[in-house]
């Protein structure tokens, strides 16, 4: 996709934030953009290489050719190479995690940039996969090209197996639609299989092929992205933080975090 009008473009490793940090892993490369305090926003500009952007807090709306998207913490987002784009931010400070693919690295998996746009546009549970990626970046040892790798491999192949909504069974779309509506609850499997009118065995047999994950860990996922909600967006303690989200007790709350971020929750608010 490349454009008709004058807009900056920015090669591998390169980002319009006044303040960033890029390891590059070879074929892939980890860029971690940061917009601390208030500063002018909105250049239209491009990347040499296909990219992804995850926000991790803060927003911004998007402009592309003809459309516009407002960016919340948890959006992920896919850039064909050369598309123009702006991004315009509105709250301060702000924090992204991009990823840039090498057509090499694409080739080898079978990719195509449209597998990674439908990909991207399914967001097979992009919080967790993209933290991972910056703690690994973050560490950058021996193991962190291949762990990078694999997390991004694994996100991808994920989301596209991903079950369309009209392939889903009736019983399945009701159990996603009660888990996320009672999100801090700890629901049963024998109540949920009432609530939605099925035997509990279908549930705890089929659920994986639907959700790519078990019962368990669906609603640990949902209570922690709340909690990474509320270490950013209130000034609740981690004892409060712990109970709005339905964790038995604050050291719960913690050990459950690390598992599914890799980080504690006071370092990671730190981030």
């Amino acid at each position: 996709m490349i454009s008709t009008f004058d807009h900056i473009h920015l090669k591998k490793g390169q980002y319009l934030a006044p303040d960033y940090q890029v390891t590059d892993f070879e074929e892939v490369s980890v860029g971690i953009t940061n917009y601390n305090t208030v500063t002018e926003t909105g250049v239209w500009h491009s990347h040499e290489k296909p990219m992804i952007s995850f926000v991790l807090y803060g927003n911004n709306t998007e402009f592309r050719k003809g459309n516009s998207t407002k960016r919340v913490a948890g959006s992920v987002n896919f850039y064909h190479s050369h598309e123009p784009h702006r991004n315009v931010y509105n709250c301060f400070p702000s924090k992204h995690i991009s990823l840039e693919l090498d057509p090499q690295f694409l080739e080898r998996y079978g990719y195509i940039e449209a597998d990674i746009d439908l990909a991207v546009k399914k967001g097979h549970e992009p919080i967790f996969t993209f933290i991972k990626v910056m703690s690994e970046a973050l560490l950058n040892d021996m193991q962190s090209k291949d762990v990078i790798e694999m997390l991004f491999v694994a996100f991808v192949e994920n989301s596209l197996n991903l079950k369309k909504e009209d392939l889903l069974p009736h019983w399945a779309i009701s159990v996603r639609e009660l888990l996320n509506d009672r999100w801090n609850e700890n629901i049963s499997l024998q109540e949920l299989a009432t609530n939605v009118g099925v035997h509990p065995t279908t549930i705890s047999k089929h659920f994986r092929k639907y959700f790519q994950c078990t019962m368990g860990e669906y609603t640990r996922k949902l209570k922690v992205k709340k909690a990474i909600d509320l270490l950013h967006t209130s000034k609740h303690s981690l004892t409060e933080i712990a109970y709005i989200c339905g964790f038995s007790d604050q050291s719960h709350f913690i050990r459950i975090f690390k598992s599914m971020t890799g980080y504690l929750p006071r370092t990671y608010l730190k981030l």
